[in-house]
């Protein structure tokens, strides 16, 4: 075993596309930065942001409900 292989690398890359660029645009309606997306590969922080963006107010927070 020479280390990391090349699949190893394209499985990482695939994983970091499928997390990062939703949470991206997450992060981008919510008003915050899309780069704090790269947030969600590192573990524990991850789950960190998660509770942070659960418990924020978020923009539909700040509008008054619609008249009926």
């Amino acid at each position: 075993m020479d280390g990391i292989s090349l699949w190893h690398w394209l499985i990482v890359l695939i994983y970091a596309f499928v997390v990062v660029v939703p949470m991206g645009k997450i992060f981008s309606r919510l008003g915050l930065p899309w780069a704090l997306a790269f947030l969600m590969i590192v573990p524990i922080v991850n789950l960190a942001t998660l509770w942070v963006v659960a418990f924020i107010k978020w923009p539909r927070d700040k509008t008054p409900p619609p008249q009926a």
